[in-house]
């Protein structure tokens, strides 16, 4: 998939936090299974969870739909060993095309 466009997003920590205090289904509803790990791995610090959040929204942003179409689980940000930002991206986005 090719990027064409720009997003960008931010979220409030604490919105993120009452979440995922309040709602236990929040995380297996947005996120995938690698992205848990991942969360688990960072001590499920509520930052992580919603720099994660945000950088899903800022992709669904860049490709111009939004979140139409696909759901935010088939966007998977994981981290490589230098903590670099690794999209990958599953289902029906995959056939989004961009104009």
């Amino acid at each position: 998939m090719n990027i064409l466009d720009i997003g960008v997003d931010i979220i409030e920590i604490d919105r993120i936090k009452k979440i995922v205090d309040k709602n236990e289904k929040f995380l297996k509803r947005f996120f995938t299974i690698k992205e848990i790990e991942y969360f688990r791995g960072k001590g499920f610090k509520y930052e992580t969870i919603a720099g994660n959040f945000a950088a899903k929204e800022a992709i669904s942003k860049s490709i111009g739909t939004g979140i139409r179409n696909f759901n935010l689980k088939d966007i998977e940000v994981l981290r490589d060993d230098l903590g670099k930002p690794i999209v990958k991206t599953y289902n029906n986005l995959n056939q989004i095309y961009l104009y």
